[in-house]
């Protein structure tokens, strides 16, 4: 494991870059998909899909939590910091919780909660950047 509070600045940029894709994307890639009209329970699958096999590859089937964590292992401390991680920790978190949700949830708001993800990781990028 790398000790995170010697990731280089490259290595930080990498990480999140890798983030962004593993994770932004694809939480809310299966959500997006679904038709207009699908039903209640094609969301609750696509819920499930992106929550619990948010990305699969060569190497298996990752869930949103799994790749969260091994970020967090491998990047935290360095980003212990900045402005951005406490508020991409909320957008995580939030979008978890719809796992545990029993309630019907709306579709708008289950997109803009895993959306959100994306978007929050894309401004700590900005912000370790300079951009």
């Amino acid at each position: 494991m790398i000790d995170n509070r010697q990731l280089s600045r490259d290595d930080l940029i990498d990480a999140l870059l890798d983030l962004k894709h593993d994770l932004g994307k694809y939480i809310r890639l299966p959500v997006a998909m679904l038709p207009p009209n699908a039903a209640p329970d094609e969301l609750r699958s696509a819920i499930d899909d992106a929550l619990e096999r948010t990305r699969r590859g060569p190497a298996g089937t990752r869930s949103a939590r799994e790749i969260w964590r091994a970020f967090l292992d491998e990047a935290g401390a360095a980003l212990e910091r900045t402005a951005g991680l406490d508020p991409l920790t909320d957008a995580v978190e939030r979008a978890l919780a719809l796992g545990a949700t029993e309630a019907p949830l709306a579709r708008a708001v289950t997109e803009a909660t895993l959306g959100a993800v994306g978007e929050r990781i894309q401004q700590l990028i900005q912000e370790v950047t300079g951009d």
